[in-house]
Order: structure tokens, then C-alpha cells, then sequence
């Protein structure tokens, strides 16, 4: 997979979209979304805007990328959302990791390719 800009924008926005429709449905659940699931949300938003924001870079996206996956994975546990209510949260999770563990592998094939001068 090429780890090109335009790739990291459509994945990006693809995982953000996952993370509207987890917003959906912590609306819809809104008595029992408490409040450690909806930072976590944030936290996810706000890491993937930053790589939107921000120029390619490999090891910081995937950075980035982890932690919206883990903030992901802390809404799955925080909202008490049942089971066809928690795609778009298992969607963002899994694309997040899936991004961020591609631009990992491209910049440990990247820093493979440079050579290094020993003198």
C-alpha cells in the first residue's frame, strides 16, 4: 500500500466519518454515554483533525492514528451501546489501527532505504 498524502486523507476522513456515527449513536444511547466515553471520542477527533492539519509524516501519523484507535477502543468500553450500534465505533477502531500500522511499516521501509554513512 502506498502511504501517499492523498491515501492518509480519504482513510482519515473515512475514520472521521466512523467517528460522526459514533457520535449518532452516543446521542441515541445519551442516558448511558457517560462522560469518559465522550472524551475519548474527542481525543480520537482531535488526533486525526491534527493529521489532516499537518504534513505527511509517517511516524507521527501513526502515532496519531494509534491513539484514535485506543481512544476508540476506551469508547467501545466507556458507552454502553449494543451491538448494531457499535460498527461505526469498531470501524473507527480497526481503520485507525490499520492506518497507523501502515505508515508505521512505511517509515521502517523508508528509514531501511537511507544510507548511512559510518565514517
Amino acid at each position: 500500500m502506498i502511504y501517499s498524502s492523498t491515501v492518509r486523507t480519504i482513510a482519515t476522513i473515512l475514520v472521521l466519518a466512523c467517528i460522526a456515527g459514533s457520535i449518532v449513536v452516543g446521542l441515541l444511547h445519551e442516558p448511558r454515554t457517560p462522560l469518559l466515553a465522550w472524551m475519548s471520542l474527542t481525543v480520537g477527533a482531535i488526533s486525526l483533525l491534527a493529521v489532516l492539519a499537518t504534513k505527511r509524516s509517517p511516524k507521527r501519523d501513526a502515532v496519531l492514528f494509534i491513539i484514535s484507535g485506543m481512544a476508540g477502543g476506551v469508547f467501545i468500553g466507556a458507552a454502553k451501546v449494543d451491538f448494531p450500534g457499535t460498527l461505526p465505533i469498531w470501524l473507527w477502531t480497526i481503520g485507525a489501527f490499520c492506518i497507523g500500522t501502515a505508515a508505521l511499516i512505511v517509515d521502517a521501509e523508508s528509514a531501511q532505504s537511507k544510507s548511512v554513512n559510518r565514517l
